[in-house]
């Protein structure tokens, strides 16, 4: 898929040096666990007056390692999802017709997925260091959003208007603090999506 020329522009200069948002989380043996997130296109492109989506028929990977349940991951993404999306007014619909746009995700964690091949699927990569993280009990994990909308020809797939992708540690072996790091990083990485006449 060919982005416009601004649009490569613009994800050159987050891959190499603009942050989009920066946090920090401390656990419990005070070790600092960083978080980046970069973006790249334009959320003002999405249709006017949207309000309904539904998932992307093929985005929608998970890469995870034995540890966890991939259908799980996959269910709490989509779970995740729908609420903080409806915080902002937007409704999922199964039916992809009544769909004002389509979301796409993916995840990759506990897993030897370098951060080359992310980029190279992705398009975007955080770069996140693990230096100063215990490799035995963290693990690297990536997380992808991505926003098609319809081009309006039939036949012809929805185009891609926005992404975001966000790199953080995470204790595969603490789920309940998984879970809770990870609806808290879906919030911020959604945070600069407008809400909809509904909720204003």
């Amino acid at each position: 898929m060919n982005l416009p020329q601004t649009i490569w522009r613009v994800m050159t200069l987050l891959i190499f040096g603009l942050v989009g948002l920066t946090a920090c989380v401390t656990v419990e043996d005070s070790q600092p666990l960083r978080t980046t997130v970069v973006t790249s296109g334009d959320l003002s492109q999405l249709p006017p007056r949207a309000m309904t989506y539904t998932w992307h028929p093929t985005v929608q990977k998970i890469f995870v390692d034995d540890r966890l349940n991939q259908q799980q991951v996959l269910q709490h993404m989509q779970e995740t999802l729908k609420k903080v999306l409806l915080t902002k007014g937007y409704r999922w619909v199964e039916d992809p017709l009544l769909a004002d746009f389509q979301v796409g995700f993916g995840i990759v964690m506990g897993t030897q997925i370098s951060d080359e091949q992310i980029l190279a699927v992705a398009g975007l990569v955080p770069g996140l260091s693990n230096q100063g993280v215990d490799p035995k009990k963290y693990d690297k994990g990536s997380v992808l959003i991505s926003f098609f909308k319809p081009t309006g020809i039939v036949g012809q797939p929805y185009e891609m208007v926005w992404r975001v992708l966000a790199q953080g540690f995470a204790n595969i072996k603490d789920m309940d603090e998984v879970r809770a790091r990870f609806d808290v990083l879906i919030d911020e990485m959604l945070s600069s999506l407008p809400v909809t006449q509904a909720v204003k």
